[in-house]
């Protein structure tokens, strides 16, 4: 009897100990993404404000310096925002079914997708309205077309494996349990490789906008301009930070992340 009691009573604790570590996680985890969501509204607000407050705003022809501001809106829109909101689909709507999540996540890689495309032609004109154009020749446009590349691959694949096979669900639902993990992986490096593509794009936009030559301040004097591209490079490198955390900690992995419907 006394066994029995004492049995009742640390079943009791271990379930007010779980209880008390449910809500500390929930709690992080609610904390944790309104920081990452703070950093992807913010990230993509600085750069409208520095575009449109320093560069003039964009255009779609006529004007170079123009063209690439849209083309600097667009890659981030894309790379960091749509994406950033893509990858966390998963961990804030876990309440849903996961079709309605899938799709979620699938309109936000569309979205990405469709402003990475305009950004990148848009950079290619404005190269074109060069007198001397030329393409694809420094780092940040080499880590661009590998991040493109790798980013439209993701998207094909994953609505091959977890949306058209569906269709034959039971057929196929071992294949994309164990496309998943790979999935997940391949996702938070690419989006690791965009946050290197908008730095090394930064800097080369700030070496050739702050060269300190006729008519343009200088970078090493730390203008206001100068400030602002920083502030925001340190932004994309701490949500870089946080979008992982967020997707690789386990405590915050969906309940039966594995189970793919």
């Amino acid at each position: 009897m006394k066994n029995t009691v004492m049995g009742r009573n640390m079943v009791s604790k271990n379930s007010a100990y779980e209880e008390k570590v449910s809500i500390m996680v929930k709690c992080g985890f609610a904390l944790w993404t309104f920081i990452a969501e703070v950093l992807l509204f913010g990230v993509l607000g600085l750069c409208l404000f520095w575009i449109f407050y320093y560069g003039g705003g964009v255009t779609w022809t006529n004007d170079v310096t123009k063209q690439f501001n849209l083309h600097y809106v667009l890659m981030i829109g894309g790379f960091i925002f749509f994406n950033g909101q893509a990858i966390l689909a998963y961990r804030c709507l876990s309440c849903y079914k996961k079709i309605y999540t899938k799709v979620i996540h699938t309109s936000f890689f569309v979205f990405g997708m469709s402003s990475i495309t305009v950004g990148l032609v848009s950079a290619i004109q404005g190269h074109n309205g060069a007198q001397d154009p030329k393409h694809f020749y420094s780092l940040h446009s080499w880590i661009g077309l590998a991040t493109i590349g790798m980013f439209a691959l993701q998207f094909l694949v994953g609505f091959m494996s977890f949306l058209v096979f569906l269709c034959c669900d039971n057929a196929t639902v071992k294949l994309r349990q164990r496309l998943l993990p790979t999935h997940i992986t391949f996702g938070l490096i690419i989006f690791g490789m965009a946050i290197a593509t908008c730095l090394t794009g930064l800097m080369q936009t700030a070496r050739h906008m702050l060269s300190g030559t006729i008519d343009k301040q200088n970078y090493e004097d730390l203008p206001e301009q100068t400030l602002v591209i920083n502030i925001l490079a340190v932004s994309l490198l701490a949500l870089g930070i946080v979008i992982i955390y967020l997707v690789r900690n386990n405590s915050f992995k969906r309940s039966a992340t594995l189970i793919i419907n």
